[in-house]
């Protein structure tokens, strides 16, 4: 049933609570095939955000590159749900990354089964960001995310979900991988005192 699939749009791919457990290496991206990743341009006729700007910071092979990387691609999210245009998420996505993997089928099934997504924009604050991890080459960063409130109908215009305004906190890792930003993981920040 599609209501399962759907519940959660912005955490469904986060991992559960506690510390992030250990990166993978950023060697191995999700590289789509070529029918995955063809997809059409939304009309201007189509309600929902907008596909935010890259910012020129993800040019850097640093720290401040790292979070812009992060930054964008989180922001990125309800364009991707929005438009079914998921090619930028996949180059972006480590095979790796369960909440990259879980939010792709997520557009996929909104695709498949001709739903719609309105609604969640997100705003994205980079609360820390560690130095890189001479091992894996991560970035890790600690960030808020304000999501607007979500609305998924059905294609006969039922209502399958209604996710209300959130704001969450989350561990985003970053790798680099030829000389292009890829998210290794996005996961819960646990609770203060946990």
């Amino acid at each position: 049933m599609g209501a399962v699939l759907v519940v959660g749009w912005m955490v469904a791919g986060c991992t559960g609570g506690g510390e992030p457990g250990p990166s993978p290496s950023v060697d191995d991206p999700v590289v789509p095939s070529p029918a995955e990743s063809e997809t059409p341009e939304p009309s201007a006729a189509e309600t929902g955000p907008v596909k935010p700007e890259r910012p020129a910071a993800m040019d850097r092979d640093d720290a401040e590159g790292a979070a812009a990387a992060a930054k964008y691609f989180l922001e990125l999210y309800p364009y991707v749900m929005t438009s079914s245009d998921t090619a930028e998420w996949e180059a972006m996505s480590h095979q790796e990354c369960g909440y990259c993997s879980n939010a792709l089928a997520s557009a996929t099934w909104l695709a498949d089964n001709a739903a719609t997504f309105v609604g969640g924009g997100t705003t994205v604050q980079v609360l820390e960001s560690y130095g890189r991890d001479t091992e894996t080459g991560i970035y890790p960063l600690d960030v808020a995310s304000t999501q607007e409130a979500i609305t998924v109908s059905g294609a006969g215009g039922e209502a399958i979900d209604n996710v209300p305004k959130s704001d969450s906190k989350f561990r985003v890792e970053v790798g680099r991988n030829s000389g292009a930003w890829v998210v290794v993981e996005v996961a819960p920040l646990p609770e203060a005192g946990a």
